[in-house]
């Protein structure tokens, strides 16, 4: 948020330019933080999760909300031997809540790989790890992918995503824009 480097942060002064930038930056922060949660509930369940959503709305003052789930397949189930079918569970549970409490839904979700280790160049919905589902639950399902190889030594040169959408409710799939890593800020900048 104050484009700065981690470098610049470090060596900072109290009277410089980068410390202004790094004082607003954490103010606008702490606003944003107000309505901002973090649920790490290890025996999460569906009853919770509405709990959880009408507490906050009701601190909030605001009848919508989007919930980041990080990851689907790190959500709690029964049985690992059952992961797929609990994963399924958790999304039609996740489609209940939406309409239930106006909430939107962000859910990151485990690609699968091929048979080489590595990640189609245009992925579908057999794109997404152990879940069948996902293609009658999602409003919209997408993939961001790297444009560059993985396994190259890391540097700070361009390196490029691409974000498709391979399912939705309204659009064609098809590829949705591409993004340059901003280093060293740790964000994307779309091309």
């Amino acid at each position: 948020m104050s484009r700065l480097s981690d470098a610049e942060i470090r060596a900072t002064s109290p009277e410089s330019d980068v410390s202004e930038k790094l004082q607003n930056a954490h103010l606008t922060l702490k606003e944003r933080l107000h309505f901002f949660r973090i649920v790490t509930d290890r025996k999460l369940t569906p009853d919770i999760m509405r709990r959880q959503i009408d507490f906050l709305q009701h601190e909030t003052r605001k009848d919508h909300t989007l919930v980041v789930v990080d990851s689907l397949h790190k959500l709690p189930f029964k049985d690992l031997s059952e992961r797929r079918t609990g994963i399924d569970e958790w999304l039609r549970h996740l489609e209940a809540i939406r309409d239930e409490q106006n909430v939107s839904f962000l859910v990151v979700s485990e690609l699968s790989r091929n048979e080489r280790g590595g990640y189609s160049k245009k992925p579908d919905l057999g794109s997404f790890k152990e879940s069948g589902d996902i293609e009658y639950s999602a409003d919209n399902a997408m993939v961001f992918l790297p444009d560059w190889d993985p396994f190259d030594s890391i540097s700070t040169d361009e390196r490029r995503g691409v974000l498709w959408l391979v399912a939705s409710r309204e659009s064609s799939p098809g590829k949705v824009a591409e993004f340059v890593l901003e280093y060293p800020f740790w964000g994307f900048r779309e091309v």
